[in-house]
This record gives structure tokens, C-alpha cells and sequence, in this order.
């Protein structure tokens, strides 16, 4: 019989998934099954309590982006395990990519009742992802908007990060090779991804699955702050694709950036310093099951 652990980040979706504990608890009540509910109280927590329960095989995120990608990468190092979903952050580009959806009663009888699938896993230096990683202006911006929200939350924070990106970040002579394809070009970032969206919605890669074996690349060219501004909007949309002199995709398998300068990278929202000159994307060997 399935057992359920729900792992809740209460600072997810700006304070709003605290309201969701009584109501798991009630509807898990009445359901008569075996469940287990876990507040998260600092970062990385989640997938410690994963590990640590190995005998609960269905483990729910209650959260955003950011407590998914925990709870899936404790499924990940016990070695077992089906992730569920019940999303309540600002962006849930996760949940997106998995077409669920947003309401909490459909999303927990989903979580009860839905059929399970084997979604595609990337790796970067070690390091799962299962949405986008990057490099480039958009990993830059994620900086800025950390900062930002400190004081500014949501969706707000993420458009004023860009903004600020605009003002202090240029663009830089990279050399990409896709299974074995090698371009040069002068970029203003590089993403490869299994999902469609990232930063709240904005669908960088529109042609992406999470099912088809496949990293998917887009290349946005050198262009001005200008150019930016005017293509910001487009993506959110993913009508980015129309611009070809500004932007490329590619799709493999296995994606090697090469750098010759300090870079930050994006993994999923979380972002790394890069002091490598070459930064490897691989499809990985790996499935994670996860309840669609």
C-alpha cells in the first residue's frame, strides 16, 4: 500500500503554503491512508527529510520550484521513491512542464489517483536538473533577483532583476559543442533544458519535452539592451522563435560550453560560480517517476 510524505516549504508563494497544512491534513484524514506531513524549516531541508524516510514511496512536494527540486533530488540518493506535486510557489515552471494543474483540490487528488510517468533528468557538474540550466544574462539576472526580493516579491521581482541585468551585464564570446557540432558565437546566454519555462513562465524553450530523450539549446545572439527589452516579452510567450536573426535551438544529447571567463550558472533558479572553462550538459541515464 502506498505511503505519502508531504514536504512543506511554509515560505513558498510568498507565505500563502502555511494555509496548506490543515488542508492536507484534513483531506488526508479522510481519505484513510497512510501519510506523513513535514515542515521544512531552512533551505535544503527537503531532501534530507526524503532520505530519511525510505519507507514512505510517494513523496510530495508542497511548494515551488525550489522544494520540488530538493524533494526530487532526495528520491534521487535513496534510490526510490515517486514524486508528487502539489504546487503553490510564484513560477512552478516544474508543474508546468508536467501540465499540472494549479488548483490545490485537483492537485492532491491528482497526487492520490494520477498515473505515473518517467520524465528525462539532466546533469551539470555533478548536479541534477530537471527543468533549465544556463549561462549567461539570465543566470545574471537570477542574481540581481535574489537581491530584489528582499524587498519586492513575486513576479515583480523577477521583471525589475531583469532591469537591472540590463544595466551591468554584456555579452560574451562562447564556444558551444552538440554532439559533436561545435558553433562559436558572441552570446547573450546559453540555456539547455528538458522544460519549457523558467523565471515564472517565460517559455525559453517552447519546443522542449520532458519525455523525449532530448536536451533542447537556445542561443540568444550578442545583441544591445535594447533588443533585450523588446524580445523580454516575447518569451514569455515563446514567440521568441520568430526572431531567427537573434535567436538560435539546437537539440543532443550532450552539451559542452566552453568559457574563457568567471561565469555564474543557473541550475533550476540555483546558481553556481563557474570557474571552468568548460561547462558539460548531459542527458542522464537516469529517469525520475514522477505522478501526471
Amino acid at each position: 500500500m502506498d505511503k505519502y510524505l508531504f514536504i512543506v516549504n511554509p515560505t513558498a508563494g510568498s507565505g500563502k503554503t502555511k494555509t496548506y497544512i490543515q488542508f492536507i491534513e484534513d483531506y488526508m484524514s479522510s481519505s484513510n491512508r497512510e501519510y506523513k506531513l513535514v515542515v521544512t524549516t531552512r533551505p535544503k531541508e527537503a531532501t534530507l527529510i526524503v532520505t530519511e524516510n525510505p519507507d514512505y514511496n510517494i513523496c510530495v512536494s508542497v511548494g515551488g520550484d525550489g522544494t520540488t527540486n530538493e524533494v526530487a533530488k532526495g528520491i534521487l540518493e535513496r534510490g526510490s521513491g515517486i514524486l508528487g506535486i502539489i504546487p503553490s510557489g510564484t513560477g512552478n515552471d516544474m508543474a508546468q512542464a508536467l501540465k499540472l494543474d494549479m488548483d490545490r483540490n485537483r492537485a492532491i487528488q491528482r497526487v492520490l489517483n494520477g498515473k505515473v510517468a518517467s520524465i528525462d533528468l539532466g546533469k551539470v557538474r555533478g548536479d541534477y536538473f530537471f527543468n533549465i540550466a544556463s549561462v549567461g544574462f539570465d543566470a545574471w539576472v537570477v542574481s540581481e533577483t535574489d537581491k530584489i526580493k528582499r524587498v519586492v516579491k513575486g513576479k515583480t521581482a523577477y521583471v525589475l532583476g531583469v532591469l537591472a541585468g540590463l544595466l551591468t551585464y554584456r555579452s560574451r564570446e562562447v564556444s558551444i559543442e552538440i554532439d559533436g557540432m561545435t558553433i562559436k558565437r558572441k552570446a547573450t546566454l546559453v540555456a539547455v533544458g528538458n522544460g519549457q519555462s523558467y523565471g515564472g513562465g517565460m517559455k525559453i524553450l517552447p519546443m522542449a519535452s520532458i519525455y523525449d530523450d532530448m536536451l533542447d539549446v537556445c542561443v540568444v545572439k550578442d545583441i544591445s539592451n535594447l533588443k533585450i527589452l523588446f524580445l523580454f516579452p516575447s518569451i514569455f510567450k515563446g514567440e521568441h522563435i520568430k526572431y531567427k536573426k537573434h535567436v538560435e535551438f539546437f537539440r543532443g544529447r550532450n552539451v559542452k560550453v566552453t568559457l574563457d571567463y568567471r561565469q555564474l550558472l543557473n541550475i533550476d533558479g540555483e546558481l553556481f560560480v563557474i570557474e571552468d572553462e568548460v561547462v558539460e550538459f548531459t542527458l542522464s541515464n537516469k529517469k525520475l517517476s514522477v505522478i501526471t
